[in-house]
């Protein structure tokens, strides 16, 4: 979603309704069902930040933790753990900047937001970001990438690699990494640019063959449904296809949905509304007036699928304060057995969310929330996969 921004762990008990607490979220376990869950360790809840948006984490290849995240500021800071306890800063990767039009005088602050990262098969780091301008028609919302040749330490001078329009309803936004199995790296994003004159948005795609040094200048469609938004895509591949989690509108509300292509076809011909390589990820569907956005999507070590998203199910009607539920699948479909990792009051918000595979059916999930201050901190919990 390209609102901006600056717009305990759950405890698998079953309360009785007596006991509900009238400020918390009311999300209950139900009877278990056979299968895969996640079970949440409360003793793993780590505040990794004071402030902050939009966390995400990759295990490098030295079993560290890389964490990028947006501060209050506009920029990107990084920090690295060997033990998920105790942060490193590193510092900051990309810092927010005032441009001057060299044409008209006018000046805008840019804020570096929505960071992803990969790390490369040779070990080098990319880190994404999308420029916003704070103001329209001076600066055009961009992704930009950097790169790190020691584990996030020092980084090499932004790239921009695609520039979108300059007003906020023709931008680009969220960019996101899917490293191929024949080497090319691959740029996710949901783009307006392409629909100067309605509110549309699709899914393009922009590809480096020589490890991010270069990338195509003409993008790829991935899916647009003509008079919706298809938003916040996050790709992963089995070796087989690829797969995309999407926010779609198409119910009014967002819901998690999931696009899909062949490595062989490669988004080919692009996935519009109808087209069977789209379909909702839930098997238990939502209302239609339940909103489930900012979905994220991993493929575990050993094969299972993870998504997370935010919603307002259960909660109020405002989307701004929802919260993080996760559910896991054997296959990129039917996703089952919601969980809340983080336990969130009515007047609080846990959002801008994403899991991070650990290993050994362990993973980790990182959030934007509220839920034990006065303003939003990026926090982590752990969990592990349960296979009953």
């Amino acid at each position: 979603m390209k609102n901006s921004i600056l717009f305990l762990p759950f405890l698998f008990l079953i309360f009785s309704i007596s006991c509900q607490s009238e400020t918390s979220d009311p999300f209950q376990e139900e009877e278990k069902e056979k299968g895969l869950r996640i079970i949440w360790d409360q003793t793993s809840l780590r505040r990794i930040s004071s402030e902050g948006y939009y966390p995400r984490m990759r295990v490098l290849k030295d079993k560290s933790l890389l964490l990028v995240y947006e501060n209050f500021n506009g920029d990107i800071k990084v920090k690295r753990s060997t033990d998920g306890i105790q942060w490193e800063d590193l510092g900051v990767a990309f810092r927010s900047f005032l441009f001057n039009h060299p044409e008209n005088g006018n000046s805008v602050l840019v804020r570096a937001t929505n960071p992803e990262i990969i790390q490369l098969e040779n070990g080098d780091i990319l880190l994404a970001t999308n420029l916003r301008p704070t103001a329209d028609g001076i600066y055009p919302f961009s992704i930009a990438i950097k790169r790190s040749l020691d584990n996030g330490v020092n980084w090499t001078n932004d790239d921009i690699v695609y520039k979108g329009g300059n007003r906020f309803d023709n931008g680009c936004w969220e960019p996101a990494f899917l490293a191929l199995p024949n080497g090319d790296i691959q740029i996710y994003f949901a783009n307006e640019t392409p629909f100067p004159n309605n509110n549309d948005q699709e899914i393009s795609i922009i590809t480096s063959k020589d490890n991010g040094h270069t990338w195509t200048e003409d993008f790829l469609r991935a899916s647009y449904r003509e008079g919706h938004r298809d938003g916040m895509p996050v790709p992963v591949h089995d070796g087989e296809n690829i797969y995309v989690s999407i926010e779609d509108n198409i119910s009014g509300q967002f819901k998690p949905y999931i696009i899909k292509n062949s490595l062989q076809d490669n988004w080919q011909f692009p996935v519009n509304g109808n087209s069977l390589n789209r379909y909702n990820a839930l098997a238990d569907q939502l209302p239609n007036s339940v909103y489930a956005g900012a979905p994220y999507l991993i493929r575990t070590q050993t094969g299972l699928f993870i998504l997370s998203y935010q919603t307002t199910e259960n909660r109020s009607n405002n989307w701004e304060l929802s919260t993080m539920e996760v559910v896991i699948s054997e296959t990129p479909s039917n996703f089952l057995n919601p969980t809340r990792p983080f336990n969130v009051p009515f007047s609080k918000e846990a959002k801008w969310n994403s899991i991070t595979d650990l290993g050994n059916d362990e993973v980790a999930a990182l959030s934007t929330t509220n839920f034990q201050s006065n303003q939003v901190e990026i926090w982590m919990i752990k969990g592990k996969i349960e296979r009953n």
